[in-house]
């Protein structure tokens, strides 16, 4: 039987690769700090602990030799939070926290969960003279705790990868993304408003990003960053057209009424690596996973 810590377990990819992990028979130690968000489950180790308290998880988790440990808790992933930026860097810190807890854990890799804004913030750290959107306070913290991390897993001996996230959405996402906003919108007959987006995208269902995960943890080769999506774009135009047509076909969409403010160079993605190493493919079928989006996003409209 496999073991696994996952940090950040009851947030939605966190939930989403435990439950996975836990239906394909490991064992999952979830580091949480409401323990009340996680149903216990055979198999599930409920860890409570603060960020700041992840120093001490050693301390907090009695077994060692973990197969993998996969650090996904960020505090401040959307919105307003972005403008803290002494709060976006601390989580810098907690991820080396994490790092040096797997090493005393004798965990066998380390899989840290990076995002498609790091490579977006990278474009203005080269030397871009536009004005960087706010999120990349967000993605430069992200990247800081890549390289802090990389540096300490090489000088003690732990397998490291990096997952690089798109733009993910799914059944349990209860965040403010631009598909929960469409989605809802369309399922009251309306349209929000959209930039005019002829630049490319990808948006990736959640089963995808799970199994990629599990995928890197298996059969990643040591010290590599791993794009997590597809290798064939859309552009955001085409996205939502395809969504409005799934779910309101006849909605009219109000693109171009909001500026258009990220810079992404897809020519620094390689976007075939997780393939070449691993065979991994998206397999989800997008159709059907919007719909059934629609279909939760619409029963927790009900419920409320």
């Amino acid at each position: 039987m496999k073991r696994a810590v996952v940090t950040g377990a009851s947030g939605f990819i966190g939930k989403a690769l435990t439950d996975r992990l836990l239906a394909d028979g490991w064992t999952v130690y979830a580091v949480v700090r409401d323990p009340s968000k996680l149903e216990q489950r055979d198999g599930l180790c409920v860890v409570q602990a603060a960020m700041s308290e992840y120093d001490r998880l050693e301390t907090l988790i009695p077994e060692r030799g973990m197969d993998a440990f996969f650090h996904m808790a960020w505090d401040g992933t959307f919105g307003d939070s972005f403008l803290d930026h002494h709060r976006q860097m601390k989580n810098a810190a907690y991820a080396a926290d994490a790092l040096m807890a797997a090493v005393q854990l004798k965990a066998k890799r380390f899989v840290y969960i990076g995002t498609i804004v790091e490579l977006e913030a990278l474009h203005y750290i080269c030397g871009s003279d536009e004005q960087p959107r706010i999120s990349c306070i967000y993605g430069v913290a992200k990247a800081a705790g890549e390289m802090i991390c990389r540096a300490l897993a090489a000088r003690n001996g732990i397998a490291f990868n990096v997952a690089i996230l798109a733009r993910n959405y799914g059944e349990g996402d209860r965040s403010r993304t631009i598909q929960n906003v469409l989605i809802s919108a369309l399922l009251r007959g309306e349209s929000p408003k959209l930039i005019d987006g002829r630049q490319l995208y990808d948006w990736v269902y959640i089963d995808d990003v799970v199994s990629a995960l599990i995928t890197i943890a298996e059969k990643g080769r040591e010290n590599k960053a791993y794009y997590v999506g597809h290798a064939e774009l859309k552009t955001f135009r085409e996205l939502v057209m395809r969504t409005r047509d799934i779910i309101a076909p006849d909605v009219e969409l109000d693109f171009g009424s909001l500026a258009e403010k990220t810079v992404m160079d897809w020519s620094r993605v390689d976007r075939t690596a997780l393939y070449r190493d691993t065979g991994f493919l998206c397999t989800a079928d997008f159709d059907e996973s919007i719909r059934k989006t629609a279909k939760w996003l619409a029963a927790q409209s009900a419920a409320m």
